[in-house]
């Protein structure tokens, strides 16, 4: 009897050994490319952790266009001294899209913002001093198997815009952002998985920064405490987990603020793909940046409703930060679309001619607001808009353009909004430098 048990003990033992070594289904290793899709949540959705349900449609359209003001203005700011500037572009809280994520063995579930104009990928960790907020939610390095240090010699943090070395030569970063915020902590490696709806995608030795302390923190980092890092640069998601998903990726983002709090998606690899009864064009994408972490596009001109402008780019400022007075960042943690002052002076005239509608003139004179009746269709008799791009036509409704508030187009650093992308198979294909878009209902649940 004894004997026997020991066997069946033997091969019990065996048999789970196996099943640790065999690979997980959903694991990064199972095939080749990879595809996973991850909900996201607009974060004025009652689904999300920054929503204030006291603020009215208004409110929060007023809000958003506050953090693009502030988001377009730091990204400027950072092409303008990005020779001399060792801190990242994009203000942490300002981000519009949330989605989340699990680290750790065991996982531990975070809220991160979605962030194409950022590359590296970080949360907050205890212990964090001084850190403001809940601190007991925070992810803790030492409660998983699996966390692991990065050395300041890796390539990793060699490329980071600040970094440093610890007496124990453990990888130390520091990133400023434009709202006086800072983060600062250790560059470590650890397992993350996504909640793919059909699975649990798991993704080990992904280089991350374990923040240990913040400055001036922005109010929106004590609900989400992390950031997913988009970007075209080394240390992205993208970019780490490119060979499985031959570096391709894309998000479909719902209407601003639909009723039922529906979510986008943003998809990896295969599921990146586009169905076969989509009209796609694509348009070359390039690099923007000192470590190419924005996607730049050639915008060669704009209609307004069947009225080409022709438009005349002679932004001296534009060429000097983007290598052309035509360029322009298609950014998704900006919600307004913004031009350069000659080219939206231009698109400005046109659609004023088109509206007939009472003008008149907030206290943001970089604005162009109408009035209208309080009640039936507010887009009615508003013109849509073309933006034309190299070998691709990217059309945009009046939703897409306009808000309740005010024009959702207007004159600073130029950025293609994610406003303007809603409703919209928006693909990112870095192997290739090419973005691809077609028409979409992205409403998902």
């Amino acid at each position: 009897m004894a004997a026997l048990f020991s066997s069946l003990a033997f091969r019990l033992l065996l048999q789970l050994l196996v099943l640790a070594i065999l690979p997980n289904p959903f694991t990064i290793f199972a095939s080749k490319p990879l595809g996973f899709s991850i909900d996201l949540i607009h974060r004025d959705s009652s689904l999300s952790p920054l929503c204030d349900p006291s603020s009215s449609l208004t409110q929060r359209a007023e809000q958003a266009a506050l953090r693009s003001m502030l988001h377009s203005s730091q990204i400027a700011s950072w092409f303008a001294n990005y020779t001399s500037m060792i801190s990242s572009p994009v203000t942490p809280g300002l981000g519009e899209f949330l989605m989340k994520l699990s680290l750790g063995t065991p996982p531990r579930l975070n809220w991160a913002i979605m962030d194409t104009g950022s590359d590296l990928i970080w949360t907050m960790c205890r212990p964090c001093v001084p850190c403001f907020g809940k601190t007991k939610s925070m992810f803790d390095p030492l409660q998983s198997s699996t966390y692991k240090n990065q050395r300041c010699s890796t390539s990793f943090c060699t490329i980071l815009p600040q970094y440093g070395c610890t007496t124990n030569q453990l990888c130390e970063f520091r990133y400023s952002y434009g709202d006086k915020s800072t983060v600062e902590g250790i560059l470590a490696s650890e397992t993350l998985l996504f909640d793919d709806g059909a699975g649990t995608v798991k993704l080990p030795g992904i280089v991350f920064g374990c923040v240990h302390n913040e400055g001036a923190p922005n109010p929106a980092l004590l609900e989400v405490p992390g950031l997913v890092g988009l970007g075209g640069g080394p240390p992205s998601l993208v970019n780490q987990i490119g060979s499985f998903i031959d570096k391709e990726f894309a998000y479909c983002l719902p209407p601003y603020g639909n009723e039922n709090n529906s979510m986008g998606q943003l998809k990896f690899g295969e599921d990146s793909e586009f169905s076969g009864k989509q009209e796609v064009q694509e348009t070359p994408m390039a690099p923007g940046g000192s470590q190419g972490t924005y996607y730049v596009l050639n915008l060669t001109d704009i209609s307004v409703g069947d009225n080409r402008l022709n438009i005349q780019f002679g932004g001296a400022q534009t060429n000097a930060l983007l290598g052309d007075a035509r360029s322009i960042i298609i950014d998704s943690g900006t919600a307004l679309t913004y031009l350069a002052k000659d080219v939206y002076d231009q698109v400005a005239n046109a659609v004023a001619n088109a509206i007939n509608h009472e003008r008149f003139y907030p206290p943001k004179q970089d604005y162009q607001c109408y009035h209208f009746e309080n009640n039936g269709d507010p887009y009615e008799g508003l013109p849509e808009m073309t933006f034309h791009f190299a070998n691709a036509d990217w059309k945009l409704p009046p939703s897409n353009i306009f808000w309740m508030v005010e024009s959702g187009i207007t004159e600073r650093f130029p950025i293609f909004g994610n406003v303007a992308q809603q409703n919209m198979h928006v693909k990112y294909d870095l192997g290739k430098g090419l973005l691809s878009f077609a028409p979409a209902e992205c409403i998902q649940g």
